[in-house]
């Protein structure tokens, strides 16, 4: 991993991107065509000593573009893992990573080559916030995730588009004319994005329609906010960026 100079140096990963990380949760139907899958590509290895199957950015993968693409990436850096799968059990298996830039990565490498019948992602988890060491440290990523993302963390805030449509309803119904519906819910999504982010999320995915740009989109809000905090604007939220936003639209009203 290599740093960024500030302050404190902030981490990031060899591919250029800030270092974050994120599971993505598949739904597996079948595990036995996954693994064949695996198998064929040869980016892709298993190391039995810790029941993991490894992508790394060579072969099949060297064609996606990070922050540093694959060829302005030194040779000195060896044999680059974007990631790792874990088979949680037969219906569920996992992509651990670095940051989310990579688990989008994979989403897009892999939908031409995993069927979403037989392996779909279904949620992702993500620390909002970047990290940093001193100019002394070598930053050493942890093994696993395992500490962040796992089910006995109470600190994890679930996010729900289902939930948010039934609060939209309730507002709505409680309003008679539309003028009056439409400035409750702005008012509530107004307040809502006042909050400050979790430290640790659950999102819901999907692949189907533009679920995959709604969330990059979400994916790249939530980074700027973290990029705020950490260069020390603690109080900024998803409702100054949004107002960031707007104010540099374009008035074509005359």
């Amino acid at each position: 991993m290599e740093t960024q100079q500030h302050k404190f140096n902030l981490i990031t990963n060899v591919t250029g991107e800030p270092y974050q990380p994120t599971r993505l949760y598949y739904n597996i139907s079948n595990k036995e065509s996954v693994l064949n899958i695996f198998r064929k590509l040869q980016c892709i290895e298993f190391d039995p000593s810790s029941d993991r199957w490894y992508w790394f950015y060579s072969e099949e993968a060297k064609k996606i573009r990070f922050e540093k693409s694959y060829n302005k990436i030194s040779k000195e850096s060896g044999n680059i893992s974007l990631g790792y799968f874990i088979f949680l059990d037969n219906q569920t298996m996992i992509l651990e990573a670095r940051s989310f830039q990579r688990i989008l990565a994979a989403i897009n490498f892999f939908k031409t080559r995993l069927n979403w019948r037989i392996a779909e992602p279904v949620k992702l988890r993500l620390i909002n916030k970047l990290f940093s060491c001193s100019p002394e440290e070598k930053p050493e990523p942890p093994s696993s995730f395992a500490e962040f993302f796992d089910q006995d963390n109470k600190n994890i805030v679930t996010h729900n588009p289902e939930d948010l449509a039934k609060e939209i309803e309730l507002i709505s119904s409680q309003h008679k004319t539309e003028t009056e519906k439409d400035e409750a819910i702005a008012s509530y999504m107004a307040n809502k994005s006042k909050r400050p982010l979790s430290e640790i999320e659950e999102i819901t995915v999907s692949v189907h329609d533009h679920g995959l740009s709604i969330l990059e989109m979400a994916l790249k809000m939530r980074q700027i906010e973290a990029w705020e905090h950490w260069q020390g604007n603690e109080h900024f939220t998803q409702h100054d960026l949004i107002q960031k936003i707007l104010e540099n639209i374009p008035d074509h009203t005359s």
